[in-house]
């Protein structure tokens, strides 16, 4: 039994898994995060709201870092940590507006770009057929470069929630970096749909 635990634990997974200790990490973090969220309403307090944060953080790191060390990457792991990351930082940005709503115009394009630009370019990995978006670069290194390298990714959630918590006086800096972020994300789904054409659609030559 011990044997059998220890593979499961520490031993490489096929993608289509559903059970993995990194999948375990993404839900206790989703859970502990709510949790102060919610407490962060309750107490109406922001400290709350920033233990959240980072529960969210701490979490991500974790279990992003734990499937790729052990290979345990998988499909249903990559899905749930995409949508965990979008809900956590909703509930996050609308209680910090309850506090700082004179920093609405860099929430709001915050949002818009991770919780459904982001959201829906991050989800192409399906389309191509990969584990999870950290394997982009086998598809278009520039897309992989620009939004999921290692330094990509903090830029998409750290440098404006960063700005907005220590430097909110910093609000413009905070509102032209997330429309700069949403340009690249257009830009980068362009880059993809040139790549694969949504399969619904039917060239001239298929339809004859």
């Amino acid at each position: 039994m011990e044997n059998g635990q220890k593979i499961k634990i520490f031993s490489p997974l096929p993608p289509e898994s559903i059970f993995s200790i990194p999948n375990v990490i993404t839900l206790i973090r989703f859970v502990g995060s709510i949790v102060f969220f919610m407490l962060a309403i309750v107490k109406m307090n922001l400290t709350y709201n920033y233990i959240g944060l980072v529960i969210h953080w701490i979490g991500d790191i974790v279990d992003g870092n734990y499937a790729r060390f052990f290979k345990q990457e998988t499909i249903f792991g990559a899905e749930i940590d995409i949508i965990a990351d979008r809900v956590e930082f909703l509930f996050f940005y609308i209680i910090f507006l309850v506090f700082r709503p004179e920093l609405a115009l860099p929430v709001a394009l915050f949002v818009i770009n991770f919780a459904f630009i982001d959201f829906y370019l991050s989800y192409q990995f399906l389309k191509f057929d990969l584990i999870s978006i950290n394997h982009f670069y086998k598809v278009d290194k520039t897309v992989h470069k620009l939004n999921f390298s290692f330094l990509a990714k903090p830029a998409n959630t750290v440098v404006i929630t960063f700005t907005l918590i220590f430097f909110p006086q910093f609000w413009l800096f905070a509102t032209v970096f997330a429309i700069g972020l949403i340009i690249v994300k257009c830009y980068s789904i362009y880059r993809l749909h040139k790549l694969a054409p949504y399969k619904g659609h039917k060239t001239e030559k298929e339809s004859v």
